[in-house]
């Protein structure tokens, strides 16, 4: 009995020993400034130079940090692997205007790339900055100024500028930004046999963006994505691309929005097939949005892309757009239910001053609140009094209208309830 359960307990730690060296992954460094290829890499303080040679280190499952630096590389991953980079705007994966940047070649490969900015990648055919034939998810990164390309031949064609995304693969883009990227030909424009699609993403396989900006992309056809798979876009922004034939946002394919802003240039906003789960918003007719919520031939007020907040680029609304409060009351989602809690630049979805709902798009508006101050000539004294509620000269409401109340100047009523009076001895202070 007593060898029976000696041998029991044996078989349970080989058994446990095993599934521990089984399960055991490995983060690797690296660092463009202060590293070395001829470092164990194991370490910050041991970095490898190049993410290539952290690549040819790592096995299936590992994570590689990359530092802060400019990595003018071109990397092919064919095992499991995260990239996890300092940030969109200070990792940077340059592909020198030469060559793909990043190529996923397994279809068994799950791949996460976050905090990185993919950029200058020009590849032929297909995917500028990246291909991917597996499983890819895009984390607050940005993909800008990729380029795909063809020669001018019979029956021509290029598409993806930014990323192409395969038949049977996996693409998910989460709080990223999509921008500047092309899939170009250099034909004219009676060459009738040449197309070029999908400026910004190319989609043949399974595609979900959420919380993310796909702007200034541009193509023959649909300078935003060019969908011939399975296309779910949820609270993102597709804006200001290009293209000279139809459906410059979104082209072809089956594609399901919600929560989301369409607003293109000259060719109209979607092409084919659009389904809406509701409180969608374009600037044309050519989405035909008819569900719950839905605006169509409606003007979003977007400001530019710029820094709003955040890692990465966003299209910010204004106080007064149409698509601020106008999401789904019930909550702003992924498209599988999941609770979109935080708008692309991280900032809470919806505004915890809001209590009609999210915002449509990738930007969630945030009121600014402020407090009402007791005033001793020029000298704050801190007494709090309530809010700033404004409007000035007007009742007060129990929202901050930084319109009517700006920061720094007298708020309307007086003492704590807050008259028609303009009380100048009380400013808005954040």
């Amino acid at each position: 009995m007593k060898d029976k359960l000696l041998t029991g307990f044996l078989f349970a730690a080989v058994f446990l020993a095993l599934a521990s060296t089984a399960l055991a992954t490995t983060t690797w460094y690296v660092n463009g400034v202060s590293g070395s290829n001829s470092n164990a890499c194991t370490s910050a303080t041991t970095a490898c130079k190049t993410v290539g040679h952290a690549i040819s280190l790592a096995a299936s499952g590992d994570s590689i940090r990359v530092a802060a630096a400019t990595y003018k590389e071109h990397l092919t991953i064919s095992i499991s692997l995260k990239i996890l980079g300092s940030g969109g705007k200070t990792t940077i994966l340059d592909g020198g205007g030469a060559g793909r940047v990043v190529t996923i070649s397994s279809a068994t490969a799950h791949v996460t790339l976050s905090g990185v900015t993919v950029r200058n990648g020009r590849a032929r055919f297909f995917g500028g900055g990246i291909s991917n034939s597996g499983t890819l998810m895009v984390i607050a990164s940005v993909v800008s100024g990729n380029t795909s390309y063809n020669f001018c031949a019979a029956n021509c064609s290029d598409s993806g500028g930014g990323i192409s995304n395969f038949k049977g693969a996996t693409l998910t883009v989460t709080r990223s930004t999509i921008s500047g990227n092309h899939a170009a030909l250099p034909c004219t424009p009676a060459s009738t046999s040449c197309s070029s699609v999908g400026g910004g993403i190319y989609n043949l396989g399974s595609l979900k963006v959420n919380n993310s900006t796909i702007s200034g992309n541009g193509a023959l056809f649909s300078g935003g994505i060019a969908n011939r798979g399975t296309l779910s876009v949820n609270n993102s922004t597709i804006a200001g691309n290009n293209g000279i034939v139809g459906g410059i946002g979104i082209y072809s394919g089956t594609a399901t929005l919600q929560n989301s802003i369409v607003a293109n240039f000259v060719g109209g906003n979607c092409g084919n097939t659009i389904v809406s789960n509701g409180y969608n918003l374009s600037s044309d007719a050519t989405c035909n949005f008819t569900s719950t919520g839905d605006l169509n031939n409606t003007d979003p007020m977007l400001g530019p892309l710029q820094y709003n907040g955040g890692p990465t680029q966003t299209m910010a609304l204004p106080l007064g757009s149409p698509a601020v409060d106008a999401g789904n009351p019930t909550g702003c989602t992924d498209g599988l239910g999941h609770l979109l809690k935080t708008d692309q630049r991280g900032k809470p979805r919806p505004d915890a001053e809001e209590t009609a709902g999210c915002d449509m798009g990738a930007y969630e508006y945030q009121a600014q609140q402020g407090h009402c101050v007791w005033v001793c000539g020029s000298t704050r004294c801190g007494m709090l009094t309530g809010y700033c509620a404004g409007p000035v000269n007007n009742a007060c409401r129990s929202t901050y209208d930084p319109a009517q109340c700006p920061i720094g100047q007298p708020t309307g009523g007086s003492g704590s309830s807050c008259g028609e009076a303009i009380d100048t001895t009380r400013t808005c202070t954040p």
